[in-house]
């Protein structure tokens, strides 16, 4: 667990190097990164740790990515309320209207993309040291 804890720390400091100049205060990035990181690796563990052996290894597919779903869309949406509400103090309403949207799309893609990677490195960890 604290090995994986470590590579959710590398995973935020990647992202925070990388996008930390597409934001208007270092500060924002800060929240941003930490907000997204924090719901992606909860999703993560929720999957690892909860959904996996309660439905995926007692063959319940069906019940497995319904839970999955909701899991990841809470996740994004807890961790867009941050950064808007952040965002909305910081410098006021977002100038585009529909940028709740887009982010939310932009945010999930994320949220899936980072749960399916947890999950690549926890099924080659377990083999190679389970």
């Amino acid at each position: 667990m604290v090995v994986s804890l470590f590579g959710w720390v590398a995973v935020w400091a990647f992202w925070l190097l990388l996008t930390h100049h597409f934001h208007p205060t270092f500060v924002l990035a800060l929240i941003v990164t930490t907000s997204l990181v924090c719901a992606f690796a909860a999703a993560s563990y929720c999957n690892h740790l909860i959904l996996v052996p309660r439905l995926w290894t007692k063959k319940k597919p069906w019940p497995y990515v319904a839970w999955l779903g909701v899991t990841m869309v809470l996740g994004t949406a807890i961790a867009l309320t941050v950064i808007r509400v952040s965002y909305f103090r910081l410098f006021g309403p977002d100038a585009d209207p529909h940028g709740v949207y887009k982010h939310f799309a932009i945010d999930l893609f994320g949220m899936i993309v980072h749960v399916a990677l947890a999950a690549v490195v926890v099924r080659v960890a377990s083999r190679k040291f389970g």
